[in-house]
């Protein structure tokens, strides 16, 4: 794995973002062909020198069957390897993971990885995401939400680890911090919040009250890049990013499976419903980058709970198990001082918006020095995380401005 740490590099970068009360609503299909433009554009590339597309799972609002060939259609993209990565949220970092052992192999040249949703601009998403993440057997069944599929692992995590509903608060504090500098959060002009204005905040699935809950990002992103060989982007017209070590794992579908699963990591020792496959993703990250917790400058996660907020510093290295709580308490992930965190605001303030690999983005941006936000001085190595379906996928990525030697 080490041989491709430091391969492959993105060269270009795209976005497009529709909101509620734009003067046009936007399809998810319209705002990831716009992303794919931008990242050829900034890449100095055309659609002719795309040997690969890679597009994450199918959109709630644009629903094909083929998903990735309606992003060709529209591009006029006709690559000689494709497809679909469909691990919940994770794929938005897995299309880049596919991207690199396709140009790495000298098959193609450059490839385009393109994620998007719009669902908050066209359904009603609350009762919907219970539908999609239940076990349509076991649990849709009995009206099991999100939250509550979620507040499983939280209460099992809260108990093993002595975990206190302050320490989660906290981390809801210093992500609202971060989304009043950004202009695209959802809470931008909302102002701060108080540990006690999360606790006194109203219970959506015990032990997680609405503050500790994402908000829906008020409309659509579509996000876009463009990989090749480290030793192509010479002629780029911008410096490239380099991407320096990756891993995913995937432990279940369902809540319920967790049950039934051990023997390989992260549940050698047996069931559990705490430890996730982030461990096994950013163990495999460290491993080909030669990079440890102590080299990275920023991290961006797409937990959409407090308490998965804490545990994944914890299942990336940041502390150890069962420390993630005294952690954040002890100023770990303090907006001022502390380790830079969730820069946008987080799922939790800046807002959800699945499959999107604008996460990815605000760390290149961090790392060029030009984010949207507030900016992080000195970011070198960035660490990003992704992660979907109930506490399921999870994939890492750490990337660099500057070439591995």
């Amino acid at each position: 794995m080490k041989q491709l740490a430091g391969s492959c590099v993105i060269v270009g970068m795209g976005r497009s973002i529709c909101k509620r009360g734009d003067p046009e609503k936007k399809t998810p299909l319209q705002l990831m062909v716009e992303a794919a433009g931008l990242a050829m554009k900034e890449a100095g590339i055309n659609r002719t020198q795309i040997g690969a597309v890679f597009t994450g799972r199918m959109p709630r609002t644009y629903c094909s069957l083929q998903y990735n060939q309606a992003v060709l259609n529209e591009l006029k993209i006709v690559p000689t390897f494709s497809s679909e990565v469909t691990s919940h949220g994770a794929g938005a970092l897995g299309t880049i993971e596919m991207a690199v052992l396709a140009v790495q192999s000298g098959m193609i040249d450059y490839a385009l990885c393109v994620c998007g949703e719009a669902s908050p601009l066209w359904i009603e998403m609350v009762e919907g995401s219970a539908n999609w993440e239940g076990d349509l057997q076991f649990e849709a069944p009995y009206g099991a939400t999100t939250p509550s599929l979620y507040a499983q692992c939280a209460q099992r995590y809260m108990h093993e680890y002595g975990i206190t509903p302050e320490q989660l608060a906290k981390v809801c504090v210093e992500n609202r911090l971060w989304a009043l500098d950004h202009p695209q959060a959802a809470m931008h002009k909302r102002g701060p919040i108080s540990i006690d204005d999360v606790l006194n905040s109203k219970m959506i699935a015990s032990p997680m009250r609405m503050l500790e809950c994402a908000t829906w990002f008020p409309g659509g992103i579509g996000s876009a890049a463009i990989v090749t060989r480290a030793n192509l982007a010479k002629a780029s017209p911008v410096k490239p990013t380099y991407i320096a070590g990756f891993g995913q794992c995937s432990t279940h579908e369902w809540i319920g499976e967790r049950m039934g699963f051990w023997g390989v990591e992260p549940v050698t020792d047996g069931p559990n419903l705490v430890r996730t496959g982030a461990s096994v993703a950013a163990k495999q990250a460290y491993a080909m980058s030669g990079f440890n917790p102590k080299d990275v400058d920023i991290v961006q996660t797409s937990a959409p709970f407090s308490f998965l907020n804490v545990l994944i510093l914890e299942e990336l290295g940041f502390c150890g198990v069962g420390e993630g709580g005294r952690f954040v308490e002890s100023g770990g992930v303090d907006y001022d001082g502390g380790l830079p965190f969730n820069t946008t605001g987080g799922y939790l303030s800046f807002g959800q918006s699945g499959q999107g690999l604008y996460l990815l983005k605000e760390v290149m941006d961090q790392i060029k020095g030009c984010p949207e936000g507030r900016p992080v001085p000195g970011v070198e190595v960035g660490l990003v995380h992704g992660h979907g379906g109930p506490n399921a996928c999870h994939s890492v990525m750490l990337v660099t401005g500057e070439p591995l030697n």
